[in-house]
Order: structure tokens, then C-alpha cells, then sequence
């Protein structure tokens, strides 16, 4: 590897007292000191942890995560991404005590490479016709949510500054709190998957998480821009230039996952002769409307999950089945890679000697996520069942405001803080880590205690007959006509409208083979009777092997 002849060269012309220098943490060594290493760029971290732990370290983390999988025990009280922070602590500690360095993870390995997948295989598996239905309950929690928690977690805390040792300005807090405003619910969701929890608590949890991390770090950006003009220079004009360049990021966002959500519909289309190719396509180009995405100064996490939403419902008709499978399982394998490698380097993050703690800020925080958390679900609870049909109960309000469990995002956007213009970067990033912490082992860890002890309701997990997607559709298609009769435009009207374009424009153009009701429904059969001849031909060798 290229890398590691490089470091080897390198460390051969310095003596034993060396130095990697970082952009974001500088210092010198002298003797007698402790060696420090920090990133300067994502291959030197690379090719230097795989030099000092060689592959020793993937196995190992393969090999705990394959035991957790086989011990029900464990997965019962223990979430995966607790486990893997708790392996990155024994191998920070192991590597500390062995070549005495620090391992960082730098922004860039994580928004430019570890990212991506995760937030792709969360749009691209996302339910969308759920999804859509429960829009605008998302957006109210997704947009409206995050803001008001970012806002009353900022106050809270600025009003709290008496029992911290350091000063901080009230632009400073607003930064940080966006920070920690973004929700990571990988844990919860994966208790929502396991006992199968009602399909809204599921789908409103998802979809808020997935779209408050686009919310959060488009708002990052703009208070981060505020603070490098500094509080005493900032002018009325400044903020509602940042209330515009809020919508204008998402805007864009959404319109560049859409172009290349048809681009990447075309390709596999086109590409019908040459399977090989399509599951290429499904990856990359989702990739390369994050890239193009961050180049124009847009919403990037935006970007890829339209992408993938968009996508999904029209390269699956152009596609055979084999590179279906292909897609699904690639998505899933690089998600929970990315996944792993994030919270492995968080619990190197924790083990490392170089933070700043003050007790008092990282007590203020924790309480202020918490309460504002639960204050906000609530509260925007009962604004959203002022219109719905189906309300959101109070049990599935709780396991909503419990969820709120930090991870990934928090961890990658308090390294990306300006040290220069915000001294307090230190104490941020060790606060980061302890909240962290806090949600994913306590919250984590009673989130399906609290499932069972609340007795929330539970989806039905059976597969609905031919009779009822047949009935499903004519229940539709009845709710729209009587929305017609009666002269109001519901949610049923402007599907019918938009299931019509679709079916007449979209889908010729974009699929092989456009997915009509008809095909669904025969498709549906088809893989009922497949099943079904499965199932029986294994009974009958069951019943041949049986003495």
C-alpha cells in the first residue's frame, strides 16, 4: 500500500519524537512527551491505523458484531452501536497503551465517504408510500421541530452560563445546538424492525431523523457562517440572508436528487442488455448527486435521499431480479460498514487524552436535549393531531420524544468547527461525545423495555392477500370519488392526480416496463404461488428425511 511505504518513509527521515500536524488540533512534541497523532487527510489515518493494527482490528469487529447478532440476550438490552463503542474503547486503549497515539476521525473520511452510504440506504429502503402519506407530520417534526429544539436548546443553555468556566456567546450556542439537534436513530429503529411496531410510530420516526439531518446541517452552515462574521458585526440583513439561504439550500438539494434520480432511471433503462452495469448505476449515481451537491453549495444529504427515493420506484422496473438483489444487499453491506467504522472511531474519540471537560456545560446539555426533546414532540403532537385522521398517541408520543438519540451526524459536524473563531471547540466536542454516550447506553438500552412496559401497538406482520390489495385499490379509488361528490381536494384526489401522470408520462419514459396496477397485482400472485411451492416442496423433503 502507497500510504503506508509513504508513513514508513516518513518516520524513517524523523526521529522517534515525530509529528503529524492537523489543520483543526496543531501542537508540537518534545522529548520526553507523549507521540500525538492527528489526521491531516483521511489516507494518512487510514493507511496508519491499518499499520498499527493491521487487519487485526476488522476481524475482531466483525467477530463481536457476528456474537452480538448470535445472543439474544445481549440484543435484548444492548444496542449494535453500543457494543461498537465499547470495542473502539478497548481498541483505543489498546493502541494507546502500545504506541501511545491518539486516532482522530477526520471530517473529510466522514462527509465525503462514511456518510453517503448510510443516508442512501435509508432513502433508497424508505417506505414511500407511507412516507408520503404522513408528509406533512414529518415536516412538522423534521423542520419545524428542529428549529424550535435548536432555538429553546440554545436559550437554555446561554441562560446557564454561570455554572460553566469558560464564556460563550449566544451565537456560539446556537451553533452547538444545532450540533446536537441531529437525531441518529439507528438503535431504535432497529427495536422498531424487531417487534414490529405500528407502521406510523415506524414511519414518522424514520422520516423525521432522515430529513432533520438535512435540516440540521444546512442550519450548521449558516450559524457557522454567522460566527466567522462574529456577533458584534452581525447585521439584520445577515439573518434573513440565512433564512433564505435555508430554503434555497434544501431547494436545491431536492431539485439535484431529482435530476439525478431521472438520470440514474435512464441509465438503468438503457442499460437493460448489460445487467452487470445496473447495479453500478444504482450506486454511483446517487454518489455523484452528493458530490455535485456539496460542489454547488447545496443540501447534500438532501441531494442523495431524493435520489434514492425517487429512483427507487422505477429502476426496480428496469432491472432483472438478480441485480435487484445485488443493489439491496450492496446498500445494506456498505450502510452497516459506514456504521460500524463511525461508532468504532467514536469510542477511540472517548478513550483519547485530549479533551476539555467542564462538568457543568455537559450536564446543562444532557438535561436540555432530554427535556427539549420530550417538550417539542409533544407539543408539535398536538398540533399534527389537529388534522389527522389517525392520531398520534400519547404511548407512541413517548417512544417518539425517547428516541432521540444522538450518533453520527453530531460526531462528524463538531470536527468541522472553526477552533479559530470558536475557542471552545474542545469542550464542544467532549460534551458531543458525552451526550452521545448518554443517549445511545440509556436511551438505547430502554427503548424496548419502555416498547414492552407501555404496551405500544403493533403492526400485523402477515402478508396481505391478493383479495386485499385488490380491495386496498378500490377502497382508494371510492374515498377519491367521494371526495369529488362532495367538491374537496383530500389527499386521496391529489393521489389519484398524481398515480395518473405517473402512470401516463414517468413511467413509459423512465422504466423498461412500467409497473401498472395490473402487472402489480400479477407479479404479486406470481410470487405468492412461488412461494407457496417453495414451502411445500421443502415440507415434502421433510417429510421424505423423517424416519
Amino acid at each position: 500500500m502507497i500510504t503506508l511505504n509513504l508513513l514508513k518513509e516518513e518516520k524513517k527521515r524523523q526521529s522517534d519524537d515525530y509529528l503529524i500536524e492537523s489543520a483543526d488540533i496543531p501542537f508540537q512534541t518534545e522529548e520526553g512527551k507523549k507521540q500525538k497523532l492527528s489526521v491531516v487527510n483521511h489516507e494518512v489515518l487510514v493507511g496508519y491505523a491499518m499499520e498499527q493494527t493491521g487487519n487485526a482490528d476488522t476481524s475482531w469487529n466483525m467477530a463481536i458484531t457476528y456474537c452480538f447478532h448470535r445472543m439474544p440476550r445481549a440484543r435484548h438490552f444492548f444496542p449494535e452501536s453500543a457494543v461498537l463503542i465499547v470495542l473502539g474503547l478497548f481498541a483505543g486503549f489498546t493502541i494507546y497503551e502500545m504506541w501511545t497515539v491518539d486516532l482522530y476521525l477526520h471530517p473529510d473520511l466522514f462527509f465525503l465517504y462514511l456518510l453517503p452510504p448510510i443516508v442512501l440506504e435509508a432513502g433508497y429502503f424508505m417506505p414511500n408510500k407511507a412516507f408520503i402519506s404522513n408528509i406533512t407530520t414529518i415536516s412538522l417534526f423534521a423542520v419545524a421541530g428542529t428549529v424550535i429544539n435548536i432555538f429553546l436548546t440554545s436559550c437554555f443553555i446561554f441562560a446557564c452560563q454561570n455554572f460553566y468556566d469558560f464564556n460563550i456567546t449566544i451565537v456560539d450556542t446556537l451553533l452547538f445546538s444545532t450540533v446536537i439537534s441531529a437525531v441518529d436513530p439507528v438503535a431504535v429503529l432497529s427495536v422498531f424492525e424487531e417487534i414490529h411496531v405500528n407502521k406510523l410510530l415506524y414511519i414518522t420516526v424514520f422520516g423525521e431523523s432522515l430529513l432533520n439531518d438535512a435540516v440540521t446541517v444546512v442550519l450548521y452552515h449558516s450559524f457557522h457562517s454567522m460566527v466567522r462574521i462574529g456577533q458584534a458585526h452581525l447585521i439584520y440583513q445577515d439573518y434573513t440572508m440565512s433564512m433564505m439561504n435555508f430554503f434555497l439550500v434544501s431547494g436545491g438539494g431536492i431539485l439535484v436528487g431529482v435530476v439525478f434520480a431521472v438520470l440514474a432511471a435512464l441509465g438503468v433503462k438503457w442499460s437493460a442488455n448489460v445487467s452487470v452495469l445496473q447495479p453500478i448505476i444504482c450506486i454511483t449515481v446517487p454518489y455523484m448527486a452528493y458530490l455535485c451537491s456539496e460542489i454547488v453549495h447545496v443540501s447534500g444529504i438532501l441531494g442523495i435521499v431524493v435520489c434514492g427515493i425517487c429512483m427507487k420506484s422505477y429502476v426496480t422496473g428496469s432491472m432483472e431480479e438478480r441485480a435487484d438483489i445485488t443493489v439491496k444487499y450492496t446498500l445494506k453491506t456498505l450502510s452497516s460498514c459506514c456504521e460500524a467504522v463511525i461508532f468504532v472511531f467514536l469510542g477511540f474519540s472517548i478513550f483519547s487524552k485530549d479533551h476539555t471537560w467542564d462538568i457543568g456545560f455537559a450536564i446543562v446539555t444532557v438535561i436540555t436535549c432530554f427535556a427539549a426533546r420530550f417538550l417539542v414532540v409533544f407539543i408539535l403532537s398536538w398540533i399534527a393531531n389537529k388534522w389527522r385522521m389517525q392520531k398520534i398517541s400519547l404511548r407512541d408520543q413517548t417512544i417518539m420524544a425517547f428516541g432521540g438519540l444522538r450518533g453520527a451526524i453530531c460526531f462528524g459536524l463538531v470536527l468541522t468547527i472553526d477552533g479559530e473563531v470558536v475557542p471552545a471547540k474542545p469542550i464542544m466536542i467532549s460534551t458531543t461525545l458525552i451526550v452521545i454516550v448518554f443517549t445511545v447506553f440509556i436511551q438505547g438500552t430502554m427503548i424496548k423495555p419502555l416498547v414492552s412496559f407501555l404496551n405500544v401497538k403493533i403492526d400485523s406482520t402477515y402478508d396481505k392477500s391478493l383479495f386485499e390489495s385488490c380491495m386496498e385499490h378500490c377502497f382508494e379509488d371510492a374515498m377519491c370519488g367521494v371526495e369529488a361528490i362532495i367538491g374537496t381536494h383530500g389527499q386521496y384526489y391529489w393521489k389519484n392526480k398524481v398515480d395518473k401522470w405517473n402512470t401516463q408520462f414517468l413511467e413509459p419514459a423512465l422504466t423498461r416496463q412500467d409497473m401498472n396496477r395490473g402487472r402489480r397485482l400479477v407479479k404479486k400472485l406470481t410470487d405468492m404461488t412461488t412461494d407457496e411451492q417453495r414451502v411445500a416442496l421443502l415440507h415434502d423433503d421433510v417429510v421424505e428425511l423423517d424416519p
